[in-house]
């Protein structure tokens, strides 16, 4: 009998949080709103007091409890590493908001307190609340629907003066929005290859790609019969090309859009359409085909094709 109640209660139970609905009650929620999305990002990091360092990442912003919470997961790069932040945002009353973010870098949690404005956001952490020394404000900014400035400063003089610390374009990606978190992944190791490109970190490409690594081109032709091989590396010639780019190749800039990702158990297929230059030649719209694969459950860059490039 007391197995018998168990069951009956936990199917109740069950059945009755999926069939209710739970509301946000505040109205102030709809300055959230506007965060649900995802958002490339170009980032300006203090690596030291005067010292910045650009990096860039890929964040997706989602709802929680029907719009009274939102919920950031980033993933980029900052000071040469891999670097991922999580965060919620949650509303208080229409007008006051709190921030609970903590990183991949640090062991602490930080509860931010601040309200909305007409443009944004602003919020403070303040590091002992007795003394109030040190004080860290944090300003969102938006510019147009699908822009929007997320800016950091610190203060050590109990608020007198302001540093810079961190400065965060976001920037709506329209064309691909990822389901899951294998395909921001799949997105990050395929920024990480260009930003390594565009900063001078051969280390930062290589930790993108896979033990081996095989390029082809299709000889300005979409016929498969008129493409070409253009390369294949491993082993020490694979870990010498990333510096041989940078030297060779650089200066170099790209900027990417995911049109779509395919993915079947350790495999992948994106496509992207990108748009940049290096010391050879300038592409402008180009679709790039990246093959990827999953080993010890990481994503690794295994090649890629472009269309419109011959062998010399």
């Amino acid at each position: 009998m007391k197995i018998l109640l168990s069951i009956f209660l936990t199917l109740s139970l069950n059945a009755f949080s999926q069939s209710i609905n739970y509301p946000c009650q505040y109205t102030g929620n709809q300055m959230l709103v506007k965060l649900i999305g995802t958002w490339k990002v170009e980032a300006k990091d203090r690596v030291s007091p005067g010292i910045y360092e650009n990096n860039a990442g890929v964040s997706v912003i989602s709802t929680g409890l029907n719009g009274c919470s939102i919920k950031e997961s980033y993933k980029g790069v900052f000071k040469g590493k891999l670097y991922a932040v999580e965060a919620s945002f949650y509303m208080k009353d229409s007008m006051e908001l709190q921030r609970v973010y903590y990183d991949s870098e640090h062991s602490n949690v930080m509860v931010m307190e601040g309200v909305i404005n007409e443009g944004g956001f602003e919020l403070y952490w303040v590091g002992d609340l007795a003394k109030k020394k040190m004080q860290v404000r944090f300003n969102l900014e938006f510019k147009t629907p699908d822009v929007f400035e997320w800016t950091t400063h610190l203060s050590t003089d109990y608020g007198e003066s302001w540093q810079m610390t961190h400065y965060w374009k976001y920037t709506r990606v329209a064309s691909f929005v990822p389901v899951n978190a294998e395909h921001v992944e799949l997105n990050e190791i395929i920024s990480n290859y260009h930003q390594g490109l565009i900063e001078n970190k051969p280390e930062l490409v290589l930790s993108a790609l896979g033990d081996q690594f095989i390029l082809w081109n299709g000889n300005y032709s979409s016929d498969p019969i008129n493409w070409q091989a253009h390369m294949a590396l491993s082993g020490d010639d694979l870990k010498q090309w990333p510096g041989w780019m940078v030297e060779q190749a650089g200066p170099y800039s790209n900027e990417f859009d995911v049109l779509s990702v395919n993915v079947r158990a350790n495999s992948a297929l994106v496509i992207t359409r990108d748009t940049g230059q290096n010391k050879f030649r300038k592409w402008k719209r180009e679709r790039t085909t990246w093959l990827l694969g999953k080993k010890d459950d990481e994503w690794k860059i295994l090649g890629y094709y472009l269309q419109n490039i011959s062998n010399p």
